[in-house]
C-alpha cells in the first residue's frame, strides 16, 4: 500500500496552510513535520489527488513555472512523504512541533527595539568580557567544583548537563528568531528533533536578502549567549552549588565549541561565508584540508583562511588548555562503595556523554561515524 501511494501520493485533506513574505508558505498540521515551501511547489503539491506522477507531470510543470523534471518531483515527494503530508505514509521525519513563539517574539521585538541597536550589541560583548574575567578569576574554585561535583555525582552531570543546557540551547534559537523577526521574518515554530534531541526553531527567512541581515541573524544566537554566560556565571558565583554549575558548565563549553566555532553549518561559519562571499567550507577539517591541498589565491580568499587559521589554533589552545588543566586524579564515585582515581575526568565524562547522546539518538550516525575513522586509521 505504501509503495502505490508513493507512485500516486495523495496530500493530506486537513493541512493548513499560512501565507507568508517573501512568496513562500508554511504548510503546518499537528501530526507531521511542518515545512516552509514556495507558493508554487505548494500549488503543485495540491495536485497529488491519486494520479500517478507521470499524469500529473504537465500541471505540475506549469504550477511550478519551469520545465520540471519527473526524477526532480519524485525526489520531492519522496522527501515530503517522510513528514507525514500524504495519506498512507508514515512520519519518519526527526522533527516534533512543539509551540508557536511568533506571538511572544513579536511582543518582545517591539517592546524591545533598543536590543537592536550598536550600543546593545558593545553591551553585550561587554557582558561577556566580564563574565569570563569574573570566571577567571574563581578559576581554582570552578576547577575544584568540576571534578569534586562530577567525581561525586557522575550519572546525575550526565542527566543534567543535558538537562541544563535544553533551556539555554532553546534561548539561543529564539536569539536567531528575534532578529528574524526584527528584519521582517517569520518565526513558526519551536520543536524538538528525535534524531539528535536537539531543539529548533523554523524561520522564514526569504526577506532577510542583504548581508546586512543574514549576518546579523546569525550572530542572533551569539549575542543572546554573552548575556546567558554573564548571567549563569553570576548566579553560580552567588549560589555556588551542583544545579547552579551543571548549567554554567554546558553554556562555557557551547559557547566555546558552537558560538565561535567554525564548525561545519555553525553560525561563526555562516557569517564568514556572507561576508566574504565563499560558501561554507563544510568545517574546520574540511578547510584544512582544502588549504593544504590548494593555497588561497585572492585577497578575499587569505581573508577567509586567516579567520579559519585563527578559529582552529585558538578553539585549539583553549581546549587543550582545558583539557590539561584536568590533568590530576579525580576520586569517582562509580556505584557505591567503588571509588576510582581517573585522570582528565571531567573531559573523559563530557566524551562519554557526546558518545552516550549519539548512542541513544543517532545509534546510526555513531556507527557510521566509528566505521569512517576506523577505515580512514587502517588506510
Amino acid at each position: 500500500m505504501e509503495q502505490e501511494q508513493a507512485r500516486a501520493p495523495i496530500l493530506r485533506s486537513d493541512l493548513k496552510y499560512r501565507q507568508l513574505a517573501g512568496g513562500n508558505v508554511f504548510v503546518h498540521h499537528p501530526q507531521i513535520a511542518a515545512q516552509v515551501l514556495d507558493e508554487r511547489a505548494v500549488a503543485a503539491l495540491r495536485l497529488c489527488r491519486g494520479q500517478t506522477i507521470a499524469e500529473m507531470m504537465p500541471q505540475v510543470r506549469k504550477a511550478m513555472e519551469y520545465d520540471c523534471t519527473e526524477k526532480e518531483w519524485r525526489d520531492f515527494l519522496r522527501y515530503l512523504a517522510g513528514t507525514g503530508m500524504f495519506e498512507g505514509q508514515p512520519k519518519r521525519h526527526p522533527r516534533v512541533r512543539m509551540f508557536d513563539p511568533g506571538p511572544a517574539l513579536g511582543f518582545l521585538t517591539k517592546q524591545c527595539r533598543w536590543l537592536f541597536t550598536g550600543p546593545a550589541v558593545a553591551g553585550l560583548f561587554l557582558l561577556l568580557f566580564a563574565g569570563v574575567w569574573q570566571l577567571l578569576s574563581h578559576w581554582e574554585l570552578f576547577v575544584f567544583e568540576v571534578t569534586r561535583l562530577t567525581g561525586q555525582y557522575p550519572l546525575p552531570a550526565l542527566f543534567l548537563y543535558y538537562l541544563c543546557f535544553l533551556p539555554v540551547g532553546l534561548l539561543h534559537e529564539l536569539g536567531h528568531g528575534m532578529v528574524c523577526r526584527w528584519f521582517g521574518g517569520e518565526v513558526l515554530e519551536v520543536g524538538a528533533r528525535k534524531d539528535t534531541a536537539n531543539l529548533y526553531v523554523l524561520s522564514n527567512t526569504t526577506p532577510l536578502g542583504s548581508s546586512r541581515e543574514l549576518i546579523p541573524y546569525y550572530a542572533g544566537g551569539a549575542f543572546l549567549d554573552m548575556f546567558i554566560f554573564f548571567v549563569l556565571v553570576n548566579v553560580w558565583l552567588q549560589w555556588p552549588n551542583f544545579v547552579t554549575l551543571m548549567f554554567l558548565l554546558p553554556q562555557a563549553l557551547f559557547v566555546l565549541q558552537f558560538s565561535y566555532a567554525l564548525e561545519d553549518a555553525s553560525d561563526l561559519s555562516k557569517i564568514v561565508a556572507q561576508w566574504t562571499g565563499i560558501r561554507d567550507a563544510g568545517g574546520r577539517w574540511a578547510f584544512v584540508r582544502q588549504f593544504l591541498k590548494e593555497r588561497p589565491r585572492t585577497a578575499v580568499q587569505w581573508k577567509r583562511a586567516v579567520i579559519y587559521l585563527v578559529s582552529i589554533a585558538l578553539q585549539g589552545v583553549v581546549a587543550g588548555w582545558l583539557i590539561w588543566t584536568f590533568r590530576e586524579a579525580v576520586p569517582v564515585l562509580l556505584w557505591p562503595g567503588t571509588v576510582v582515581k581517573i585522570r582528565f575526568w571531567p573531559p573523559l565524562l563530557y566524551l562519554t556523554y557526546r558518545l552516550l547522546r549519539k548512542a541513544l539518538f543517532d545509534f546510526r550516525g555513531l556507527m557510521k561515524w566509528f566505521g569512517v575513522r576506523s577505515a580512514s586509521a587502517a588506510g
